[in-house]
């Protein structure tokens, strides 16, 4: 009897998430890009981008620049537009030289179906120096099949060495107009009244990504 109550309990949570929970989840998220036609600004950056999914290829990447402009979703379109592995890590939680060892090394070394593999460290400015002197080594040790892309806030705290094995792209805030376009179809399509000129006169000073 437990067992049907509590089996019961999950599967009606699981609803409940899906319908509701899910319906109501961050709009950071719940608007993130899933496609590049829909990524707000550096439109030169994105240009290059479109043409490593066309070669399912790319250099490794180091994106930086302040918080809230879209590195991280840079890094996701990536993983889901190429026929590719990967693994995603936030250095902020995970940071130091045995992640690097047991988890990643582990990883790149392991066989795959895929043409390439990636990993993606996220806020890689909280790696510890030992770490990122670590990883010299694994990025040229596997480099055949393996490809890294590295975000962070503060790119002087990237060690140089690491930076040269790395193509180096500043992303920017987008512009105040496309920043004016997105509010307004979120809006939309939350159903929310809003007036536009108010909305074009609020000082917009947020960040548009994650």
């Amino acid at each position: 009897c437990f067992n049907f109550i509590n089996n019961r309990f999950c599967y009606c949570y699981f609803i409940y998430y899906i319908l509701i929970m899910k319906k109501h989840s961050l709009w950071v998220e719940k608007y993130r890009p899933t496609v590049l036609d829909t990524y707000l600004g550096n439109d030169d950056f994105i240009a290059g981008v479109k043409e490593w999914i066309e070669k399912n290829d790319f250099p490794n990447l180091l994106l930086y620049g302040t918080a809230g402009v879209g590195k991280t979703t840079v890094a996701k379109l990536l993983t889901v537009n190429l026929d590719c592995d990967f693994i995603y890590i936030n250095c902020s939680d995970e940071n130091g030289i045995d992640t690097i060892r047991e988890k990643i090394k582990t990883y790149a070394s392991a066989a795959s179906f895929q043409p390439i593999k990636i990993v993606v460290l996220d806020e890689a400015d909280f790696l510890t120096i030992n770490a990122q002197a670590a990883l010299r080594n694994v990025i040229e040790t596997f480099s055949l099949n393996t490809r890294f892309i590295f975000t962070c806030n503060y790119i002087e705290r990237i060690i140089e060495p690491l930076q040269s094995r790395l193509a180096l792209y500043r992303l920017e805030t987008p512009s105040k107009p496309q920043i004016y376009k997105h509010v307004i179809n979120i809006l939309d399509q939350e159903n929310i009244s809003y007036i536009k000129e108010d909305v074009a006169k609020y000082k917009i000073n947020f960040f548009i990504y994650s």
